[in-house]
């Protein structure tokens, strides 16, 4: 198994591919998932980076020649492969779509107002049967993991990117992304499936051999009452930061019913343009292919 996943995520699911690669890589489902299986036993809950004071400590003390790896659920910007490579100069040993169930898109951080008013997370879907025994979504906080929330709630999903991460890359996103005052790290259990931008998630959630997913780490929301707020209540994020989401959407050929979803969702009001996200990523594109150019 360790020279299958050395083999195929290197060659197979490397950021550096190009899009029609990433498209015609005929890698079986079932070996995507095992790719990401693999390295499950390294995200224990002994883990350091599962207390996100220890994330900025980690970053600076790591060696480089560590061998951790983390799985990683990506569901906003970070879906986008050159958000990850192009903008935060990462390099995901592998990638593949994924879809985390019992959990919902919600826009419950917020961001800058007029600019970009808001950033996207996933939150535990809360069921009446966890309702009646009094329980609330906070019983599920930073490092636990939200499988066992009641099968009652399966129609809820998300869609997103399942990234492995070394450790240092996983502290670098832990780091960008505002941990732990912006998000928390969250313990869940993604599905992996070989994107066809048709049903290949709704297939893979039916799959008795693969619906119980592999260990990974997301983000939700840091503070407890934007987690527990009303969904009417989330910021309706930038039309520029809604464009990141779906492009990478496409490029990981997520459901297209997910990314009708995407495409269907109302932006905020901004005053420069549409947002600034995209913008910000095209403007890294371009001057790291300047520079490439330039060597």
């Amino acid at each position: 198994l360790a020279t299958v996943m050395s083999t195929s995520s290197s060659s197979m699911l490397s950021p550096a591919m190009d899009n029609r690669r990433r498209r015609s890589c005929c890698l079986p489902n079932r070996v995507v998932a095992l790719l990401f299986v693999a390295c499950d036993t390294t995200s224990t809950i002994t883990s350091p980076l599962l207390l996100p004071r220890h994330v900025a400590a980690l970053s600076a003390s790591s060696p480089p020649s560590s061998s951790k790896t983390y799985n990683y659920f990506a569901f906003g910007s970070n879906m986008c492969s050159e958000t990850m490579t192009e903008l935060r100069k990462l390099s995901p040993l592998a990638s593949t779509a994924a879809v985390l169930p019992r959990h919902e898109l919600r826009f419950n951080v917020p961001g800058m107002p007029l600019v970009e008013p808001s950033w996207a997370s996933v939150e535990p879907v809360v069921t009446s049967a966890a309702s009646r025994k009094g329980e609330h979504d906070t019983r599920k906080d930073d490092g636990e993991d939200s499988s066992d929330i009641a099968e009652e709630s399966g129609s809820s999903v998300v869609h997103g990117v399942l990234y492995k991460l070394t450790e240092e890359d996983f502290a670098s996103v832990c780091q960008s992304e505002g941990v732990p005052l912006g998000y928390t790290l969250h313990r869940c259990r993604p599905i992996p499936y070989k994107g066809n931008g048709k049903d290949a998630g709704r297939l893979a959630l039916s799959d008795p051999e693969r619906n119980r997913g592999v260990s990974a780490y997301t983000l939700r929301a840091a503070r407890k009452e934007y987690r527990t707020q009303p969904k009417a209540n989330d910021r309706p994020p930038s039309q520029s930061y809604l464009n990141v989401l779906v492009r990478g959407a496409k490029e990981f050929g997520l459901d297209d019913d997910y990314v009708d979803i995407l495409e269907g969702i109302p932006a905020g009001r901004t005053v420069l343009g549409n947002g600034t996200a995209e913008r910000m990523l095209d403007v890294a594109v371009a001057t790291n292919l300047r520079q490439s150019k330039r060597r």
